[in-house]
């Protein structure tokens, strides 16, 4: 139980605790839900106000679930940042400060330098920060309910669908983009996404593409009418994706260069499919997104984020008129490239390799010792970093520990000390002491290792 770790947290403020957040919701171990926001942490209750209470009310801790929030959104200048993996599955991302085989050092802007111990580090990846231009879902406002009003609803941060119907929005869609989402389904997948619309308030937009997901098969088709000149056809071929057989849920992102109809679509980072419109100068496309459910199989779509793309499809999926020896011999060797990386192998951006050692960091500038000279490398450079093998080891689970979650889905597990408006204060044997700003997080999960709560936590939500 969380309960005894907190008798020293008494807290009694006069606003929302997670007062930079957006509005939220509480949910109960019986599924109950109600909105509102914390206003304290006491000893072994959450204050609770809500628009449905006429004054805050406790609840006690042992009965709640998570807290769900809108989570605000930093502004941050770097172009890039990197992903450092725990051994317990968990992950922080922010600007890396610092390699050496004790440490791996992050500057965060939730919590400050955060001091990784090596031991607990599973590896380090390198990302892009590319502009967004919108994120989401925070609601229905803004959105379209097309089709059946009740087809799709808004709870815990997500869409779910329960019948076949359509939610739209103009997202300003640039030219060139990448339109990502968490899509989870049951059984076989069948949806549809139309991108590019020219009118996110009807059904039945003149100009769009449609992306379309039945069981295992992805397709793409072109739709126009303008100036006199009307079609649909299909782009390229149907591609099929094991993923949407195989499992049921999955990191969906599409990106897309109108400017010259390339269209590469990546599942949980693998790219699947690419297409190219030879007639993409047809029809005048805007910035619509839509989604629709085919049938009543329930889908829930969160994460929802449309930033810029550079163009550039890093990988061609394999062809699909290869025979089965081929492919599964192909398969053989990039299963073999995972279980068995190279000591000491870095990747770059330009898909080349460098073998050597990180000495350092030092204002985004990594040096490296390599076999013939010393290089000095900007991190924005790199897509991978080799750092030098020691004995792993995992966080201990403990009393008293929660489960926050950054919106980009990473995740981060302490024990909760104290609260205040400003900070949630934690350890953890990954890290040591921190103090994390409460709006960086969406969602906050309590009574981890409860066996009633984890039982409740293994069933999907519907």
């Amino acid at each position: 139980m969380i309960t005894r770790t907190l008798l020293a947290s008494l807290l009694l403020t006069s606003g929302p605790l997670l007062a930079d957040a957006g509005p939220g919701n509480i949910r109960f171990f019986n599924q109950d839900i109600l909105p509102g926001s914390v206003t304290a942490i006491e000893k072994d209750l959450i204050r609770w106000s809500s628009p449905e209470l006429e004054a805050a009310a406790p609840f006690f801790m042992n009965q709640v679930l998570e807290i769900n929030q809108t989570p605000a959104a930093p502004t941050i200048d770097a172009k890039c940042e990197a992903i450092v993996s725990l051994t317990n599955g968990d992950s922080l991302r922010g600007q890396l400060a610092g390699v050496s085989d004790s440490a791996i050092e992050l500057d965060t802007w939730y919590a400050g330098r955060v001091t990784l111990r090596r031991p607990m580090v599973e590896g380090v990846r390198i990302i892009d920060r590319p502009k967004m231009i919108f994120q989401g879902p925070e609601g229905l406002d803004g959105w379209k309910r097309l089709d059946d009003e009740k087809a799709w609803s808004f709870e815990l941060n997500r869409f779910k669908s329960s019948g076949r119907g359509q939610i739209a929005r103009d997202v300003k869609m640039p030219e060139v983009s990448r339109t990502a989402f968490d899509l989870v389904w049951r059984g076989q997948p069948h949806f549809r996404v139309f991108f590019c619309s020219d009118n996110a308030n009807t059904k039945d937009p003149s100009n769009f593409y449609e992306l379309t997901v039945l069981r295992r098969s992805v397709s793409l088709r072109k739709h126009w009418n303008h100036n006199g000149d009307a079609g649909n056809s299909s782009v390229g071929q149907s591609f099929n994706v094991p993923e949407f057989s195989e499992n049921e849920k999955a990191r969906v992102e599409l990106c897309i260069d109108r400017k010259k109809g390339v269209f590469n679509l990546i599942i949980d980072g693998r790219s699947v499919a690419v297409w190219n419109d030879p007639e993409f100068k047809k029809g005048a496309m805007g910035g619509g997104l839509h989604f629709q459910a085919e049938d009543s199989s329930p889908l829930t779509l969160s994460r929802i984020e449309i930033t810029e793309w550079d163009g550039t499809v890093e990988h061609q999926p394999t062809p699909e008129n290869l025979d089965a020896a081929e492919e599964e011999e192909n398969q053989e060797k990039e299963t073999s490239k995972k279980e068995e990386p190279t000591p000491g192998r870095m990747t770059l951006r330009n898909g080349d390799t460098l073998f050597g050692e990180v000495l350092g960091i030092e204002k985004g500038i990594m040096r490296v010792k390599t076999s013939f000279q010393e290089l000095k490398l900007p991190v924005s450079r790199l897509k991978t970093i080799a750092l030098k093998p020691v004995d792993r080891e995992e966080a201990i689970l403990k009393n008293g520990d929660v489960r926050a979650w950054f919106p980009d889905g990473s995740r981060v597990v302490f024990r909760l000390d104290a609260a205040s408006p400003d900070a949630l204060q934690g350890f953890s044997q990954n890290f040591g002491n921190a103090s994390f700003k409460p709006s960086a997080f969406s969602r906050v999960e309590f009574n981890l290792y409860d066996p009633k709560f984890q039982t409740l936590r293994g069933e999907k939500t519907w």
